[in-house]
């Protein structure tokens, strides 16, 4: 460290230090840190160390650079956060999971063959490699022709490198049996790299749970049936662990479960929820929704300029116009969609698709809830159609490109990513986007260019 700076126990009295503990804590939720001043200057000292400034002042202002602050502060987020985890730690909720909660999803799904898991703060990948290993050794006999997909997000870029590496160091195996060792992974050198096979199905981004929005059905991560969330919320604060809580109330299908870690229950957080206690556990379920009268929101949709089209589809369709709305029921549609109903869903879609061919939004709003059934082919038809009818709708480009990227057409999601950035280029960051869910187009455009960021790193 540089001879200029102050020792530790003096930083604290930094006059800018004050405002940079504040912009951390409100960038990352991390309120552990408010009582552990001396743990958050060492951390904070050695990024000032290591980017060469001298205050905190100083360190703040690079921070708020445009050019150098998204990557200082991905650098000081892999500093103060704590990583800490391993295969099936907390056995007992693996147990939970392999008898209670993922039979009865099993159950409740079965038509639809389809599974859909948020491991939410994954770390190093632990542990939603510790589901894939699980369902796929203890549940295989019912899961077989099942689409299981396990999406693990985390703020800390370095963990998700190294989670999508899938190589591990001996200490993360310390809970894991020796003969799933041996099954499951191959030694390499020093460390054990996780099988393929395991690998299958699990997706990483990155995802901040403070800043970003949260997924739903119309956003790009669609609904779960399952959030994994543990020893994550002990680090915020009350407030936003209420709001976290409600968050991923709002984006589990109903019937669907909660995992958060053996410290955070608490009743006055989870009263949305059934609590469901099994030995050494207490699980959280989403009730049914109850009947409620229709809600029908205001939709304008904003004026794009006339942008070209990069791939744009050669979809030949046959159309039929009428003068009827049919905007009044797509409300029905979402309603429906979020009970789970998704074959009334569907009809609904089918039936304003006869009285109005040439609508766009309701040909988006089909291919939403076609994918959710798992009929991703037509899903992609209507997206196309969506797009045919109208070249300006960002979203029904943007769920093509996720489409796209699904089955592994990664130079098509490319280009209708791109199409997607170039539509919202001119609009302001601050706008919600029309059937998005309080979307902003600033939020689109982030998730678009990390989306393209993470293509690129498979390309």
């Amino acid at each position: 460290m540089s001879s200029t700076m102050p020792p530790l126990d003096e930083r604290v009295w930094d006059p800018g230090y004050s405002r940079l503990k504040d912009y951390v804590i409100e960038t990352t939720g991390l309120a552990y840190y408010i009582e552990k001043d001396a743990d958050l200057v060492r951390r904070i000292s050695r990024r000032l160390a290591s980017v060469g400034v001298a205050d905190c002042r100083s360190y703040l202002e690079v921070l708020h650079d445009p050019l150098r602050g998204p990557s200082e502060l991905d650098a000081l987020i892999t500093e103060i956060t704590i990583g800490e985890t391993h295969f099936f730690r907390h056995r007992e909720h693996f147990d939970a999971l392999r008898d209670v909660v993922l039979p009865d999803l099993i159950n409740r799904t079965g038509p639809d063959r389809r599974l859909r898991i948020w491991c939410a703060g994954c770390a190093d990948g632990s542990e939603p490699y510790s589901l894939s290993i699980l369902m796929r050794r203890e549940l295989a006999h019912l899961l077989s022709g099942w689409e299981v997909t396990i999406l693990a997000t985390d703020i800390n870029r370095r963990c998700l490198s190294v989670a999508r590496e899938g190589k591990f160091e001996e200490w993360s195996l310390r809970s894991t049996p020796e003969e799933l060792r041996r099954a499951c992974f191959r030694k390499d050198g020093n460390h054990w790299r996780i099988e393929p096979q395991y690998k299958e199905g699990v997706a990483f981004q990155y995802h901040n749970l403070v800043e970003q929005m949260f997924p739903s059905q119309w956003s790009d991560r669609s609904s779960f049936d399952l959030i994994v969330c543990r020893n994550v919320m002990i680090y915020f604060g009350p407030e936003l662990m209420r709001r976290i809580v409600r968050q991923f109330h709002e984006c589990l299908v109903p019937g669907a479960w909660l995992l958060v870690g053996p410290s955070e229950p608490n009743m006055t957080h989870f009263t949305s929820f059934r609590a469901v206690n099994v030995p050494g556990v207490t699980l959280y379920q989403k009730g049914e929704p109850a009947a409620s009268p229709e809600a029908v929101s205001a939709f304008t949709m904003p004026t794009l300029p006339p942008v070209p089209v990069v791939g744009e589809p050669d979809l030949p369709v046959t159309f039929r116009h009428t003068n009827e709305t049919a905007l009044p029921t797509l409300a029905d549609v979402r309603r429906r969609a979020d009970q789970g109903d998704w074959e009334d869903a569907a009809r609904s879609c089918e039936q304003m698709i006869e009285k109005d061919s040439l609508n766009s939004h309701v040909h988006f709003h089909h291919a939403l809830v076609l994918e959710q059934m798992g009929k991703n082919a037509k899903a992609e038809q209507s997206l196309r159609r969506a797009i045919y009818l109208d070249r300006r709708s960002v979203l029904a480009h943007y769920h093509l490109a996720l489409l796209l990227r699904s089955r592994g057409d990664l130079r098509q999601a490319s280009r209708f990513f791109d199409n997607a950035l170039e539509l919202l280029v001119s609009l302001p960051g601050t706008d919600t986007l029309p059937d998005a869910d309080g979307i902003t187009v600033s939020e689109l455009r982030k998730l678009a260019q990390l989306q393209l960021q993470s293509l690129n790193e498979h390309t």
